[in-house]
């Protein structure tokens, strides 16, 4: 029976504290809320923060004989106890984790009930306090604004027979040509000691049967956990859009008790899976999936919105498109879990997910239990997506080790102390992120785990951490990029934190609130409002100046392609709020000129040169050494690349030829010139040719009079 509906709902006061369960408890006057759905979509509730106070009424008949009754909540943001005809059923913690529990006891006295549930989604808090494990979902840039509190999945009451699937996992152990290995556990809940046949069956791309049996097992009362592997011959491999097809396969376990007689009775319960045989290992941020090595090109993904149950399909899928069409190849949600549909469509897309805990920041030391059964419960619900390639235990577990915006003259004191709290142990470094890593890696076995994304990166040779770095953003320049991996390779491996946020204003108003969310000291350190005749033209400065940051550094860390960097993940693909973020696209899923800047940046094959000074003056020598990056898996013959350097009617041109490795960065040529005795733009334009393909690249510096320089210097600078 599904429960969905309009259920009755009111903000907790002490009085509900203590009658709320009573069946005989007059609701009739309270609001009414939507399930699946979220309070603040009754206006009633918009700016309520919570516990609300769910009830709903139904009628359900009494269960046959030796038939079990669950109530099952999908998910609920973030937490809340349940209870039944008065009666105390158990509590839910984590959003996106489904709960069921047994009632078929109260279904035996009763066909009349009344479900009452309280919600609550408080504020994380301070890192020291913080016990809310809801990750970006509440917190951080991507974060939507307002609460998300709600039953925001289904709630449903079921039946099964007398042995019930609790907890089901599904994970692909082994992947080749020849044969592929899936790997089933389950977690059972038997009301009768006795025997049971298991039957599973696997179904092939185009609907054969390629695997399966069945398996007698002695159960016991209670709780019994059984685990084998399922052999396919000659599977059709899952591979990532760039690489290849994305052929899925069906997997069933039906679970039926047996008599002693050996008969075989009607199926207790039964689970489903859709999978990908493939396998996929992250070493020194170094990706590889079925053996092959792959660059990544990656965005990541927030909650698209805070009614989570009002995403469609349609808009998930359309979030996946773009970010494939920009030339990505990663998607990272990044501090929350997202809805079921978005993991099946990026299976069927062929996009790799970077997969996080809803860890973000600091937490207090009483949340290690609940992270850890959070840790295992993801890997049971989303561990047979293939597209999934990699988890991340915890996003910024100590904050940026670079000045956050706001701090752009932030003392060396301080900045010593940010350092520190990346470099000495501190409880969520030093034990709840290498809990978590071993609890990942203990339930699975076939992915790699980071421990931690934003922290400094250790000398191990392992995947510890992506250093996010926000050059251009909160310190430095974006152009220093290269220059800060020389010194620090290892902060080169994968880049990760980098990209600028741009604002959608049209009217100048000093209490708009799109300027009480931008970050103030990154906008006054880089784009200062007061420099600007209008909010218009600061909007439109901010996108042009998220465009080149982005396309500076994606080219940056492409030329340095395994040498060291394994790729990249930018923030973000959309903004959180209307007021504007980090997104190239905007809260209305627009392009913003980022995108633009993004897709050319990240074509399979792409020609880069080095950036040109901002200016210059007659009788100056530029020398730009020209790269040619490809991402594809076939070698390029023929390839032609001619470099021109043109100002006025002045013009000197520069032409390599020859083939290209696959999956490579190559250094062409370099492209040498004196600066002509010109005043105005001077433009560097690349070219490439081989075959059907085609790519170019566009670079410009200002020349100036020899008089200027002194200008010139300090602009530059």
């Amino acid at each position: 029976m599904d429960l969905s509906g309009e259920w009755q709902a009111t903000p907790i006061n002490p009085e509900l504290t203590r009658t709320g369960a009573d069946p005989d408890l007059d609701d009739s006057a309270w609001e009414r809320v939507p399930v699946p759905g979220h309070w603040a979509q009754n206006e009633a509730f918009a700016d309520e923060e919570g516990p609300l106070l769910y009830r709903y009424h139904f009628e359900h008949p009494r269960p046959d004989w030796g038939k079990r009754l669950w109530l099952r909540f999908d998910g609920v943001t973030a937490q809340s106890d349940v209870w039944l005809d008065g009666g105390y059923v158990g509590d839910t913690r984590g959003y996106f984790v489904p709960h069921q529990f047994d009632v078929s006891d109260a279904f035996d006295d009763t066909t009349e009930h009344v479900l009452s549930v309280e919600v609550a989604a408080p504020r994380p808090g301070s890192s020291r306090s913080k016990r809310s494990i809801t990750g970006s979902l509440q917190q951080g840039p991507l974060a939507p604004p307002g609460s998300p509190g709600g039953i925001w999945k289904p709630v449903t009451v079921t039946e099964t027979g007398t042995t019930a699937i609790l907890h089901s996992r599904l994970l692909c152990t082994r992947a080749s040509e020849e044969t592929g290995e899936l790997l089933i556990r389950l977690v059972l809940d038997t009301a009768h000691a006795g025997d049971l046949r298991v039957h599973t069956s696997v179904t092939g791309p185009f609907g054969q049967a390629v695997a399966g049996g069945s398996e007698n097992h002695t159960v016991a009362n209670g709780e019994n956990r059984l685990e084998w592997t399922v052999k396919i011959d000659k599977p059709q491999l899952w591979w990532p859009a760039q690489l290849g097809e994305q052929p899925m396969y069906e997997v069933a376990v039906a679970v039926c008790p047996v008599a002693e007689d050996g008969t075989e009775g009607p199926v207790s319960d039964r689970v489903h899976w859709r999978t990908g045989i493939r396998t996929v290992s992250v070493n020194d941020f170094t990706w590889r999936v079925n053996g092959k090595r792959i660059f990544i090109k990656g965005i990541s993904v927030g909650p698209q919105s805070r009614f989570l149950s009002s995403l469609t399909n349609e808009q998930i899928r359309d979030d996946i498109v773009s970010a494939k069409g920009a030339g990505l190849n990663l998607l990272r949600v990044q501090g929350h879990s997202a809805p079921t549909d978005f993991y099946r469509q990026a299976d069927e897309l062929g996009m790799l997910v970077w997969q996080d805990l809803p860890l973000m920041g600091g937490y207090a030391t009483t949340t290690r239990t609940a992270a850890l059964e959070l840790a295992r419960e993801v890997v049971d619900l989303i561990g047979h997506h293939p597209s999934i390639s990699v988890w991340c235990a915890h996003d910024n577990p100590n904050g940026s080790p670079v000045p956050e915006p706001g701090s752009a003259s932030e003392p060396t004191k301080s900045l010593g102390r940010r350092l520190g709290r990346h470099l000495l142990p501190s409880w969520n470094r030093s034990v709840l992120d290498p809990y978590l890593r071993r609890e990942l890696r203990g339930a699975d076995k076939t992915r790699s785990v980071i421990a931690r994304s934003g922290s400094l990166p250790t000398i191990a040779n392992v995947t510890s951490s992506d250093a996010h770095l926000w050059l251009g953003w909160h310190a430095g320049n974006y152009e220093d990029l290269a220059e800060v991996i020389r010194q620090w390779p290892r902060l080169g491996l994968f880049l990760g934190g980098f990209g600028s946020q741009s604002v959608s204003v049209q009217d100048w108003d000093e209490d708009a609130p799109e300027w009480e969310t931008a970050m103030v000291g990154a906008f006054e350190r880089y784009l200062p409002r007061q420099a600007y005749a209008n909010g218009s033209s600061w909007a439109m400065a901010s996108r042009a100046y998220q465009a080149d940051l982005i396309r500076s550094q994606i080219e940056t860390v492409r030329r340095l392609k395994y040498r060291p960097t394994g790729g990249f993940c930018l923030m973000a693909l959309a903004d959180a709020e209307p007021s504007g973020g980090f997104g190239v696209l905007d809260h209305d899923r627009q392009p913003k000129p980022a995108y633009e800047a993004l897709t050319d940046a990240c074509g399979p094959v792409v020609v880069i040169g080095d950036t040109p000074p901002t200016m210059t003056v007659p009788g100056e020598a530029i020398s730009l050494m020209v790269h040619v990056v490809s991402d594809l898996p076939d070698r390029l013959e023929d390839v032609k690349v001619t470099a021109t350097a043109s100002a006025q009617e002045w013009n000197e041109s520069h032409t390599w030829t020859g083939d290209l490795a696959p999956d490579t960065c190559a250094h062409v040529g370099t492209l040498k010139f004196i600066v002509p005795e010109v005043n105005g733009p001077l433009i560097i334009d690349l070219a490439l040719e081989a075959g059907d393909r085609a790519a170019t690249n566009r670079y410009q510096t200002i020349v100036i009079p020899p008089s200027e320089a002194i200008s010139r210097t300090a602009i530059n600078r």
